[in-house]
């Protein structure tokens, strides 16, 4: 009996190590998941990440769009991450702010050498089977030949002069892939999960073609970009949005109301959806070409 009562004692003691443990690796992953958003909140506040109203505004933001739609069509053909979009934009934007036109054909040649650098620098499958995914030599196919392989190379050397090697500017979903895994099975059904990732993920690739969103830190619209899945899950949206709340990120409320209540609109207007797969467009070439340059 002694024995017995011994045992249970040890039992006991041993799975209130185990909660201890849990609760302590809980809490240290909290502390590195506060941590991450806040050095990504400090880098896209960096200077070197700052965007202006003048320079590239007229060209970027008149097309936004259509750039946007064929740095997607490049993105999709390759099987590649589509936040490289967002990406390339960035580095158009400064760029572009930074470097205003010489020529006609600036823009066009800034635009496509951006996506190549984006998939160069920030590709995680930059190779496959040994090979490189995209060669400067389909970046002067893009533009229908009007540029050559020394134009492309020109212009990279160019923006990565200009940008000062500023090569990593903060996303929405960079911000996303902090929070996300955080979102576990006990929390919330798997299902409601995935569409949480999935509508999230989505809201902020669709943002970029926004002009709307284009001055707005990515951690508000990544915030904002939960907080609407969250509402159009079947999940206990309350209770996933305190939830959220309760792990006091840094964020601006009222930036990120305004990114809210224009993302809901985006998410009933656009007939587009994550699940359909409905996010092609013309080819490359059509594009670039319709631009107008």
């Amino acid at each position: 009996t002694t024995m017995s009562a011994l045992g249970s004692k040890l039992s006991s003691l041993s799975v209130s190590s185990n909660i201890i443990m849990s609760s302590a690796a809980n809490f240290v992953m909290l502390s590195e998941v506060i941590a991450q958003w806040g050095a990504l909140t400090h880098r896209e506040k960096d200077a070197g990440y700052k965007i202006s109203a003048c320079g590239g505004w007229d060209f970027v933001e008149f097309h936004r769009s259509k750039i946007s739609h064929f740095y997607y069509n490049i993105i999709d053909g390759k099987h590649l991450d589509r936040r490289l979009v967002s990406i390339a934009l960035s580095f158009l934007k400064m760029f572009l702010t930074r470097r205003p036109a010489e020529s006609k054909n600036f823009n066009k040649l800034a635009m496509l050498t951006s996506l190549y650098t984006a998939i160069k620098v920030h590709s995680s499958n930059i190779y496959l089977n040994g090979r490189p995914v995209v060669f400067i030599t389909e970046v002067v196919n893009w533009s229908d030949n009007v540029f050559t392989v020394r134009d492309v190379s020109t212009m990279e050397s160019c923006m990565l002069n200009t940008l000062d090697y500023y090569m990593n500017p903060p996303v929405g979903q960079h911000f996303l892939d902090i929070i996300t895994p955080l979102i576990d099975d006990h929390l919330i059904n798997p299902l409601d999960k995935q569409h949480i990732i999935t509508i999230s993920n989505w809201l902020c690739e669709i943002s970029v073609m926004e002009s709307y969103f284009t001055s707005i830190h990515p951690s508000s619209v990544a915030y904002a970009a939960l907080l609407v899945a969250m509402d159009t899950s079947s999940a206990a949206a309350a209770g996933m949005k305190c939830w959220l709340g309760s792990l006091c990120l840094k964020n601006d409320e009222l930036i990120t109301s305004q990114c809210y209540e224009r993302m809901v609109e985006l998410y009933y207007r656009l007939d587009e959806s994550p699940y359909d797969g409905n996010y092609r467009c013309r080819s490359p070439t059509e594009v670039v070409v319709s631009l107008g340059i």
